[in-house]
């Protein structure tokens, strides 16, 4: 039920000032020096509140709109891996010129209001990438059961790192997503790998025990009876919970240990055919014109 208000002191006033007499004794006791204020003196007061009212609501919306806009131009420069200066120096620019081309000036003036500062995006980027991983945790815990998919390589600036997958059951759906990318501070041992998922699971509350499949390469870090990632696994899920697959990114070097003599003849033939076309820019050009 709405409370009344008044309109001098802007005090909200219970459900039972309704009554006459209540509201009454309320401008006797508190206002009696506007006992003898026309009845338009409140109809303007009425008019000033309704206008003050409406003026906070329409900030509001419209702060709600660019700060929603600001988070959908990020997440697009984020799926486009461009720098995060992109926003300011070019899209939020390209967005105005063209409003105020089509619209108007007015309109441009609008656009220009959206924060896209590069400081901006990357916190927007920040804050979207933690909720859409809130999100994926809340759906593997409310799945039960997943199976994991990692693997470790070292990038273009010599650093180790981890990548691993996930899979589970939403909605009565097979899902697939990346759980995270982290760095390898120093060995990428068996052990070490597992330290950073088994770091990664208790903090966002997931158990091995839930764990149903692990597929990895055959790598002695993870294969490794002693102390590989799996050996590391078996000892805190039972191996009857988990099966053990070799990751099919690496089907090659599987399909190469069972290759004819004469196809891989060919093939080695090939590879030194193209590293000699692709290692000089010259016979690139030849080639090309050939």
């Amino acid at each position: 039920m709405e409370k009344p208000l008044c309109l001098i002191c802007n005090e909200a006033l219970s459900a039972e000032s309704l009554k006459p007499s209540k509201l009454k004794r309320h401008l006797n006791t508190k206002h009696a020096e506007s006992l003898d204020k026309p009845i338009q003196y409140f109809e303007r007061l009425l008019k000033f509140s309704k206008k003050q009212k409406q003026f906070r609501e329409n900030l509001f919306t419209v702060n709600e709109r660019y700060m929603r806009a600001s988070y959908e131009a990020s997440y697009l420069i984020a799926k486009s891996t461009k720098p995060f200066s992109v926003g300011e120096n070019l899209v939020l620019p390209a967005a105005v010129k063209m409003s105020e081309i089509v619209h108007g000036k007015k309109y441009g003036d609008e656009i220009h209001k959206i924060p896209l500062s590069n400081d901006t995006v990357a916190r927007r980027i920040a804050e979207i990438s933690d909720d859409q991983l809130q999100q994926l945790i809340t759906r593997l815990k409310k799945s039960q059961k997943f199976a994991i998919q990692l693997d470790e390589t070292t990038d273009v600036s010599k650093n180790a790192q981890l990548l691993l997958y996930v899979r589970y059951v939403h909605e009565e759906n097979v899902e697939e997503e990346v759980l995270f990318c982290q760095s390898l501070k120093s060995h990428t041992k068996g052990e070490d790998i597992f330290f950073k998922v088994d770091e990664f699971f208790t903090t966002a509350g997931l158990q091995w025990e839930n764990c149903i499949g692990v597929c990895t390469d055959g790598a002695g870090a993870m294969m490794g009876k002693r102390a590989g990632f799996v050996a590391k696994v078996k000892e805190h899920a039972t191996s009857e919970s988990v099966t053990f697959t070799h990751c099919i990114i690496h089907r090659e070097a599987l399909a190469a240990k069972h290759m004819s003599f004469d196809l891989d003849t060919v093939l080695r033939d090939v590879i030194k055919i193209i590293n000699y076309i692709k290692n000089n820019a010259l016979n690139s050009l030849l080639f090309t014109n050939l």
